[in-house]
């Protein structure tokens, strides 16, 4: 009888003993979950807070402030018309900027561009033949200013026509795909190109070219 118990106390623990598929299974670690949610992505409304904030920064000359929308590893590269071609900046500090016209700073964009009050819809048509300064004619179909996707200008290829080297126009392509929101103001016809990087707004790209001035 003693032997007949033992025998079926060792058949009992074999029949709980956890298979070894299963086992191998509990004890293999669960796959990391996909971290494309912990990635911050920029909203128009933060968008609109940090563009107040530049503006504010433009109007006022603050210098320091300004700086901080440039961005540490990409820095900012102003274009302006040079005769026929485009002529292209590169800055890392805003204080060593002069613009083509009479060497003047950066903070005289402020003189044009005194408001700036966001609409988040496709840019307007423009027309050279509708532009008149003197009769307030901008020549686009809808003034104001304007904040659309980087597409048109991405593809613009400013860069291309700008002299610069091979290395400079490499640059700038690593740059580009990090803009995320252009702003156009049509009373100047100035462009501002921003992009969201390390949990901030940085101006990448600023288009201080009067059209049909070629």
């Amino acid at each position: 009888m003693r032997n007949l118990l033992f025998i079926l106390f060792i058949l009992c623990a074999a029949c709980n003993k956890p298979q070894p598929d299963a086992a191998a299974n509990s004890e293999r670690p669960q796959a990391p979950q996909s971290t494309q949610e912990s990635i911050t992505k920029p909203d128009t409304a933060d968008f609109a807070t940090a563009f107040e904030d530049f503006l504010t920064a433009l109007q006022t000359s603050d210098t320091a402030s300004i700086n901080l929308f440039i961005h540490p590893k990409y820095g900012l590269w102003i274009i302006e018309q040079s005769g026929a071609m485009p002529k292209m900046t590169h800055v890392t500090v805003i204080s060593d900027f002069k613009r083509t016209y009479r060497s003047r700073s950066f903070f005289t964009v402020a003189e044009e561009v005194k408001t700036c009050n966001l609409t988040a819809e496709v840019w307007p048509a423009f027309d050279c033949g509708e532009m008149n300064y003197e009769a307030g004619k901008s020549g686009y179909s809808k003034d104001g200013c304007f904040v659309a996707g980087p597409a048109k200008f991405r593809q613009s290829g400013y860069w291309y026509y700008a002299s610069l080297s091979d290395a400079e126009v490499d640059r700038i392509k690593t740059t580009l795909p990090h803009v995320q929101k252009s702003v156009l103001h049509t009373a100047t016809s100035f462009e501002f190109h921003f992009g969201f990087a390390d949990g901030n707004w940085y101006l990448l790209f600023a288009k201080l070219i009067y059209p049909c001035s070629a």
